[in-house]
């Protein structure tokens, strides 16, 4: 049964296609999950080979930096709800982890270059961490 765009309350919608993801889990288990693409690009802009393309490249994105983001930082699990608030903690969360790769890059020995080494490191130097962030100092 055909939908038009403005049954669907997207009015600029030209394509949907359907993505059906499978992993297989411990035991040789397969889990699918079923995932709708709503775009506005026409069929002509990207074919069902483009779209599967942009669709990962997205899921690149969502699990290069959100997830560093939401294991690190636990950002899902904040429970902020002030926008203000929340916006201010993500700029800080994601600051942190950009200060983290740059440390990263400066340890010459891999197993000092993880995450937790990072935030044992400032959390026994929270001085310098509140210096920085005031602006003091450039660089942790």
């Amino acid at each position: 049964m055909a939908v038009t765009p403005a049954q669907m309350s997207f009015p600029h919608v030209l394509q949907v296609a359907r993505l059906d993801r499978i992993r297989v889990l411990h035991g040789g288990k397969q889990e699918v999950e079923t995932v709708w693409l709503i775009t506005s690009l026409s069929p002509e802009q990207a074919d069902a080979a483009r779209l599967l393309e942009l669709a990962r490249q997205y899921w690149c994105i969502e699990n290069a930096l959100h997830y560093r983001l939401d294991v690190s930082a636990a950002e899902d699990h904040c429970r902020v709800r002030h926008p203000v608030a929340a916006t201010v903690l993500g700029i800080l969360r994601r600051a942190v982890q950009g200060e983290y790769r740059a440390w990263a890059r400066r340890q010459p020995k891999p197993r000092e270059r993880t995450c937790p080494a990072f935030q044992e490191k400032m959390g026994r130097r929270i001085d310098l961490v509140i210096r920085y962030l005031t602006g003091q100092v450039s660089r942790l």
